[in-house]
């Protein structure tokens, strides 16, 4: 089976990981390189990521990382006829809100009376409005049943599950999503007409988007079997398990950092995989309110992370259940001089370099101490961890947001 390793967004502390991402990881899987970066003027193009990687898919960094998902947005849109409004089922976006069955004094909500269905139903008429509510037939409530309303301004940020209505939305313009709290987006400016979110995790939404439009342009999803989405700065604690003791079929992440999700820094897919596990910005924009009202009345408190969007969108494509796990023994490094764009970790003298998340790696040490005590080689050391982690190959390990 072919397999491509794809360092992510930056190529970064090559002098200190380079050596060991190819002993440890690269040669572990017997993948080819691929590096699908972000570039500065300034960029190193002597680093050895770059310089040893079979394919090479550049962006130029922008300051405002809008820009970047302003073009990613139109691509998208360019060859899709988006529907006029997109429909949610089990949503009332009238709730607490419709006036009974008349408009509203101030003329924004219109009663349009009651229908049987909507199979005919003259959306058309109604471009000029937000969104169409409907209380379906089998409402509970006599009053509202079979009831219909047009809202001529949404709050779109207001959404109540209720069972048998549907709600007829304008889709959402990606900036949309970034009302909601409030770490995802990171690498967006705040042009005052948004949320402000911190980090960088929007930056690695768009390189996934942007990774799957170079991998479709090339082709290589239908040359390669096995994809594996990780970064540059990590040291391996002991060697990345070989992929035939993971199975092909399944979604394949480190067992931490999960954030009330699943780690955005390494992920073994299969190819029939990839394209869904990619696609997240790509449904944020096809299916925006979808997306939106699941992600805005979810139990996420007090933020969204990448980690939770992560977790989400697997199971909103339908994948969930392929997810397993396997030990993370790898732990997120900077050098002197480093840059970072999230964290910038403590120093280790023992190392000789910035270790950036603890937890990480007091998790990838608690492996190697384990794998040096056990007498096991390598493969049979992962063979009886995996089982662990993995009781049985049906069972997920389930991890709530």
């Amino acid at each position: 089976m072919k397999t491509l390793a794809i360092v992510l967004s930056e190529t970064r502390a090559h002098e200190l990981t380079y050596d060991g991402f190819k002993k440890n990881f690269l040669d572990q899987v017997n993948a080819d390189l691929c590096v699908c970066i972000g570039i500065k003027p300034d960029y190193d193009y002597d680093n050895p990521f770059y310089k040893n990687a079979k394919y090479r898919f550049l962006y130029e960094e922008p300051d405002d990382f809008a820009d970047a998902f302003n073009k990613a947005s139109d691509e998208i849109l360019k060859n899709v006829k988006m529907p006029l409004f997109e429909k949610l089922e089990n949503v009332n976006c009238l709730h607490g809100k419709a006036p009974g069955k008349f408009d509203s004094p101030d003329g924004n909500i219109k009663y349009l009376g009651e229908f049987d269905n909507l199979d005919n139903f003259n959306f058309e008429a109604y471009k000029d409005y937000d969104e169409i509510v409907y209380h379906n037939a089998d409402f509970p409530d006599q009053y509202w049943k079979k009831t219909l309303f047009a809202v001529k301004k949404s709050d779109h940020d207001k959404f109540v599950p209720q069972k048998d209505v549907m709600s007829y939305r304008k889709p959402l313009p990606w900036k949309r999503f970034m009302h909601l709290p409030d770490q995802f987006m990171g690498g967006v400016k705040n042009d005052g007409t948004h949320h402000h979110h911190h980090g960088s995790a929007g930056i690695l939404i768009f390189f996934r988007w942007f990774l799957l439009q170079k991998l479709k342009e090339t082709n290589l999803i239908n040359e390669y079997d096995r994809f594996i989405i990780t970064r540059s700065d990590f040291i391996y604690a002991i060697p990345h398990p070989r992929l035939e003791l993971l199975d092909p079929s399944k979604i394949w992440f480190p067992n931490g950092e999960y954030y009330g999700g699943y780690t955005d820094r390494h992920t073994i897919l299969n190819k029939n995989h990839i394209e869904q596990y990619l696609k997240l910005f790509t449904n944020m924009v096809l299916r925006s309110n979808q997306y939106f009202s699941q992600m805005q009345v979810a139990n996420c408190r007090p933020y969204w992370n990448l980690e939770r969007l992560i977790k989400f969108h697997l199971n909103e494509t339908g994948v969930y259940g392929d997810i397993r796990e396997y030990p993370y023994v790898t732990y997120s490094i900077r050098n002197h001089g480093g840059v970072s764009r999230w964290q910038w970790g403590w120093y280790s003298h023992e190392h000789g370099y910035y270790i950036k998340y603890n937890s990480e790696y007091t998790q990838a040490i608690k492996y190697k101490e384990e794998f040096e005590k056990s007498n096991k080689s390598v493969d049979e050391f992962y063979k009886d961890e995996i089982k662990k982690i993995n009781p049985t190959n049906d069972q997920l390990v389930y991890h709530p947001m």
